[in-house]
């Protein structure tokens, strides 16, 4: 009987056990890393500093210093290896990929493995996950060369065919990145689209900033083709843009 007993008391310590580790998802695994809490926090962070913005509440420098800070200790943290920031990205848990994201673009591992596979999250039906995506994009170093003209395309597909409302100026200076004519005469039909709106003159002014960091022979092409057939008022307003464009350079060297 005392030996019934204690087996008993055996299987129970190792169900309670159990319990309590599945009870306690930061006690273990991936979610218990540092960079993978920090990264958690800075998403959360940022989502928090949105809702503020959104609310009209003056808080911004606040946030802003908050996520800066949560930054900082992220970037102080041993951050994940290769192999787990794929298995991060590829979970099934959608938390579990949208703290991947947050984690590459605040430092991304530059590899041609994982670049492919962030790559593939533009194309997500959430736009926080696209947004930490291009950001993460945009942090990259070094590009697959191999497959650089192929993502180039891909990416300009992508946002031709998003719809307008879903589209961000950071997709369009992502663009930058993979320069190409293709790309470039996009961005010059950006630069000539009618319109007083604000939407419209930050796409206006996304695509110059996204030509102008493509290089001279695609800006200087652009450029041309506005003044020859703008209108006066797209012609007056890129100007002003190069005006301010140059007084920007200044103060940098």
């Amino acid at each position: 009987m005392k030996k019934t007993n204690n087996i008993w008391y055996g299987i129970w310590f190792v169900i309670g056990t159990s319990l309590f580790i599945s009870g306690c998802p930061f006690k273990s695994g991936v979610e218990g890393k540092p960079w993978f809490r920090y990264a958690s926090k800075y998403d959360q962070a940022r989502s928090k500093t949105i809702a503020n913005d959104i609310a009209g509440k003056k808080s911004a420098l606040q946030d802003l210093t908050e996520m800066e800070t949560i930054k900082q200790k992220f970037l102080r943290a041993k951050q994940a290896t290769e192999t787990k920031m794929i298995s991060v990205l590829k979970s099934p848990n959608r938390r579990f990929q949208r703290v991947g994201l947050v984690a590459m673009s605040l430092k991304p591992i530059e590899t041609d493995r994982l670049f492919e596979i962030v790559f593939r999250f533009l194309q997500d039906h959430d736009r926080e996950f696209r947004w930490y995506a291009v950001s993460s994009i945009e942090n990259f170093t070094i590009l697959p060369e191999s497959k650089k003209a192929d993502l180039g395309k891909q990416l300009l597909e992508i946002i031709k065919n998003r719809d307008v409302n879903e589209l961000s100026i950071e997709e369009f200076l992502l663009l930058a990145k993979f320069p190409s004519k293709e790309a470039a005469l996009f961005l010059t039909e950006q630069l000539m689209k009618e319109g007083k709106g604000n939407h419209m003159r930050i796409f206006r002014f996304a695509a110059f900033i996204a030509l102008k960091k493509m290089g001279n022979s695609f800006y200087d092409e652009a450029a041309e083709y506005v003044n020859n057939h703008g209108s006066p008022e797209i012609k007056k307003e890129f100007l002003e843009l190069e005006k301010a464009w140059i007084g920007y350079k200044s103060t940098k060297e």
